[in-house]
């Protein structure tokens, strides 16, 4: 009976761990997409990188986007 019991609770805590990686996965995103805009402000890295890893449109002005994603 033990033993049914903690195969049981060993299952509920795999399965929490996997749900709870998957609700922080698209906050983790945002936080990237924050630092690289914060990079791109202090001119660590350049336009074309920031457009390649965000991978958004060349003719969008990067600076207008910046502001919109730190209001959110």
């Amino acid at each position: 009976m033990r033993s049914n019991f903690r195969l049981a609770t060993n299952n509920f805590l795999v399965i929490g761990t996997f749900v709870i990686s998957l609700k922080i996965a698209p906050i983790a995103k945002v936080y990237q997409e924050k630092n690289l805009y914060i990079k791109y402000l202090k001119h660590q890295i350049d336009r074309d990188k920031l457009i390649k890893r965000l991978k958004i449109v060349k003719q969008a002005n990067p600076s207008s986007i910046c502001e919109s994603i730190f209001k959110s």
